[in-house]
């Protein structure tokens, strides 16, 4: 057996199921009950019947379409002010993940209870204290890995607000490098963290993830916050991949600010 290629490949499970909790289908989930002459499951209009949907059918274990119909119900109306500084002030904190579609590619995030970790994203303060002054980081902990916490960061960049519709703009975010995969203690706890694996450029990072000749070439990953609340404790956050590494484009997360 090629022992690096080996290496490489679990090390592209464990980064893959803290990256790619999912990957989902472009076609909206009401267009195809529009088309289908069907009713939509959810039908309430408004801000507040649109979130208390969506809650409702993730709480519920509701199949991808509808949790995705609720999603496309609930994008118009996000409270996100169109400013990259209030923006980047209601990102701030420790987020938990709720959702994600197609988690294929998240094995450890597939895992029966007990043993599938929590997933969490940090942002501001929180994240600066943990990996770094101008770094965002995802966190993967309990489960499984017990006490311990995988850690992955990397740098931002904000990027100019796209034309839209109706609403306001999403929030876009160009993830950059260094990129670091390390094995630590909880937040807060301030245990060192062991460097696992540390990258000074996509291709690179993308390599030790074994994706493709394709994936390593393609440009830096878009993050796109296309609603996020700044409510405190119990916000909701929907973001998705819209460019990049083409295995994690699509991918849609829904976080709640713990």
């Amino acid at each position: 057996m090629n022992t690096l290629h080996s290496r490489r490949s679990v090390l592209g499970v464990v980064i893959g199921s803290m990256l790619l909790p999912s990957v989902v289908s472009s076609s909206p989930a009401f267009a195809e009950d529009a088309a289908n002459g069907t009713t939509p499951t959810f039908v309430s209009t408004g801000a507040a019947a649109a979130r208390e949907n969506l809650l409702s059918a993730i709480q519920q274990g509701k199949p991808d379409a509808e949790v995705l119909a609720a999603i496309d119900r609930l994008k118009p109306f996000n409270p996100l002010p169109p400013t990259s500084s209030t923006a980047a002030k209601s990102l701030e904190g420790e987020w938990r993940l709720l959702w994600s579609i197609n988690d294929d590619f998240s094995p450890l995030l597939r895992l029966p209870k007990p043993f599938k970790p929590n997933s969490f994203q940090y942002f501001g303060p929180i994240a600066a204290a943990e990996v770094g002054e101008g770094r965002v980081a995802q966190g993967l902990t309990s489960g499984l890995l017990g006490n311990s916490q995988l850690w992955l960061s990397s740098g931002t960049e904000p990027l100019p607000y796209k034309t839209v519709e109706s609403g306001n703009a999403p929030y876009r975010l160009e993830i950059e490098p260094p990129f670091r995969f390390q094995l630590g203690g909880r937040l807060g706890t301030n245990q060192p963290k062991r460097m696992i694996v540390e990258a000074g450029n996509d291709a690179d990072f993308r390599k030790v993830n074994a994706r493709t000749k394709e994936a390593q070439l393609a440009g830096k990953n878009v993050y796109e916050q296309i609603y996020v609340e700044s409510k405190g404790k119990g916000s909701l956050r929907i973001s998705t991949i819209t460019e990049g590494d083409p295995a994690i484009i699509g991918t849609i997360l829904i976080h709640e600010k713990m």
